[in-house]
């Protein structure tokens, strides 16, 4: 079944209808909780409470119920919306697309066949005869990358997505999910109108920040959760504590002493050991969870930065605050561009998209996320996550626990309960579970299994059964939420995403044979592929990247999507790096370490924030970056 209401008349395309309720400007409202792997927000809590430090609401009840409005009412008031990148394409639906009409259900079923393939077979039950050998799947691409994505995806979107009540005036209220029966495609003016963004897409970290903390006298700061976050007159946020005792056959992760590498959590009866950040989705895994502490000690480490040397900017709280955030937007912006983007892209797309500016993304509303970024392109890092890491000293090859499992660092998450064992939660994160960065940052390091997997269309095992999804639907629900491949690439079929042909064609970019689409591909994927006209874009998008860039970096689709989305978004934004008089700010203008050094990876970033060895002692064991008396980015409470 196609959908094919048409979407009401919109005003002007820049702006939110009603101006004087435009949660979209800011960050207020945007603390989120509760919210899984993949997860979308459904606002149901209008009985919340109002204080921000008791609520355990997903939003404050303010947003919650503008949430409701733009979603009964198709507005972007406390929304943003997404649209097409290519919207050539979209007008053109279903001629760039995967059929419909009559052929829906047969294309679903050649979807799910093909995402079960694209799962790799788990490792065979002890005494069970090998498997034949598997090529290798490490990448050149530290381990780190995947999840500083899942970072910035958290960052950027949020979906507020939900059953299809009807009630919508002009037809569906949200868009439902691919669990719908039946299931349904719907035409890209229903979804431009019908899907929403809880997320302002502009970097600018909200997702760290929430609104901020709130000041003496500043009464109309402050109004989501996300004060819980903040050290009460200060302008640091606050982290967890952790031991600092071994315990069993483990040893302390150096440096031992420093307690704050947690995230902060409630100790609050029937919310323990949720995470008091303003993004809940950071804590679904330990190695995001521990990205997110690092991110809090960098903005603590650059508030003590300026306090000392642009005292200037420090005569009062929230001038010292609002500095720090500053430096640490510029810093993580200018990383994205120049660290991130470009050890994930094809040598040349990012140079000259910022050459000439995003060329192709020209949405209703400015304040927009594309749809074939966010619903296929970025997924990429799905591939490259690992079904076991090297994590650190506990944790590794020969360690008393072992390679840290997928699994464990689901458990390992308030979630997860923090324990190994879910019928025993532990109020915080354990002595012997910090990460040890070095291990998952080194683009020199000569043990491949420190690197992320390639990008490549070959899903780590764990991604076929998600430890915390879905485990409340009833079968064949439950099944079908576990299962990463195939939800992505039935919500890619549900949202009217074109087909990875149309996309090269429409750039203009070499196109892969269908000889291409199907090396190295099992049986069951090829015949998948052969049910289908044309190629999901997510699936084309990760070949393309095993056979131009040895899984390695995106091919020339994937990156370009990339690069046009981010300098899209970050010369949108008027408070980011890029915007800043004479658009050329560089991290010399930033902080700088003690012998003078800049930030000029994300390693350097880390060590800045005191969770990275900056050196060694005479010893030879690691020494990390100080604040008077502690570690740097202390919260100081």
């Amino acid at each position: 079944m196609v959908q094919t209401t048409q979407a009401p008349p919109q005003g002007d395309p820049n702006h939110s209808p009603h101006e004087a309720v435009d949660l979209a400007q800011t960050p207020a409202g945007r603390t989120v909780r509760r919210i899984g792997h993949g997860g979308v927000f459904v606002p149901a809590d209008p009985d919340a409470p109002e204080d921000p430090k008791d609520s355990t609401a997903t939003l404050m009840p303010r947003t919650e119920a503008a949430v409701r409005r733009d979603l009964r009412e198709h507005r972007f008031d406390a929304t943003t919306s997404f649209d097409y990148l290519l919207r050539d394409l979209a007008r053109e639906f279903p001629d760039a697309h995967l059929p419909v009409g009559e052929r829906v259900a047969a294309t679903r079923d050649a979807l799910m066949r093909l995402g079960a393939g694209m799962i790799e077979a788990p490792a065979p039950a002890p005494g069970a005869p090998p498997a034949p050998a598997a090529p290798p799947r490490d990448s050149t691409i530290p381990s780190i990358y995947t999840y500083w994505g899942q970072f910035i995806d958290h960052d950027i979107t949020l979906n507020t997505n939900g059953p299809d009540d009807g009630s919508g005036a002009h037809g569906d209220q949200a868009l439902g999910d691919v669990v719908n029966d039946p299931f349904r495609v719907f035409e890209p003016d229903v979804v431009r109108r019908s899907l929403h963004n809880g997320r302002i897409p502009l970097l600018d970290l909200d997702s760290l920040y929430g609104s901020g903390p709130r000041f003496a006298g500043e009464k109309d700061r402050g109004t989501t959760r996300s004060e819980a976050a903040y050290v009460p007159d200060s302008a640091k946020l606050r982290l967890g504590r952790i031991g600092t005792e071994p315990f069993g056959p483990f040893s302390l992760v150096a440096p031992g002493d420093d307690p704050q590498r947690d995230l902060p959590r409630s100790t609050e009866a029937g919310s323990e050991r949720m995470p008091l950040i303003p993004d809940s989705r950071n804590d679904e895994n330990l190695i995001v969870a521990q990205f997110h502490v690092a991110m809090i000690r960098f903005h603590n480490a650059v508030v003590d930065w300026v306090a000392r040397h642009e005292p200037w900017f420090a005569v009062t709280p929230r001038e010292l605050f609002d500095r720090a955030q500053e430096l640490v937007r510029f810093h993580y912006q200018w990383l994205v561009v120049n660290d991130y983007l470009r050890t994930l892209t094809k040598a040349g797309v990012l140079d000259s998209v910022l050459a000439t500016g995003p060329t192709l993304f020209r949405p209703a509303r400015r304040v927009s996320m594309p749809l074939e970024f966010a619903v296929a392109a970025f997924r990429f890092g799905h591939s490259m996550v690992r079904g076991a890491y090297d994590f650190n000293v506990n944790f590794t090859g020969n360690g008393p626990g072992g390679v840290a499992s997928l699994d464990l660092l689901f458990r390992f998450t308030g979630n997860g309960g923090l324990s190994p064992n879910p019928a025993n939660p532990s109020p915080a994160l354990p002595s012997n579970w910090p990460v040890e960065w070095p291990r998952l940052t080194d683009k020199g390091d000569p043990l491949a299994f420190r690197m992320a997997r390639k990008i490549d269309p070959f899903l780590a095992d764990g991604l076929g059964h998600l430890l915390n999804e879905g485990n409340t639907a009833p079968e064949p629900v439950k099944a079908l939420l576990k299962q990463l491949a195939q939800r992505n690439l039935l919500r890619g079929y549900m949202l009217a995403i074109p087909t990875g042909e149309a996309v090269a064609a429409e750039l203009r970019a070499r196109p892969l044979t269908p000889a291409q689409l199907r090396q190295n591909a099992s049986p069951e994927v090829v015949a998948a592929l052969d049910a289908l006209d044309g190629t999901p874009l997510w699936y084309y998008v990760l070949k393309e990247a095993e056979v131009q860039g040895n899984g390695n970096f995106l091919g020339e689709v994937g990156s370009r999507i990339l690069a046009e989305t981010f300098v899209y978004l970050l010369r949108l934004d008027p408070e980011s790096f890029m915007r800043r008089p004479g658009g050329d700010w560089t991290p010399a203008y930033g902080v700088r370490f003690e012998d003078g050094r800049l930030i000029t990876t994300i390693s350097d970033l880390l060590a800045f924030a005191g969770v990275f060895p900056i050196g060694q002692d005479d010893a030879g064991a690691p020494l990390f970056r100080r604040n008077g008396d502690g570690y740097a980015g202390h919260d100081g409470a």
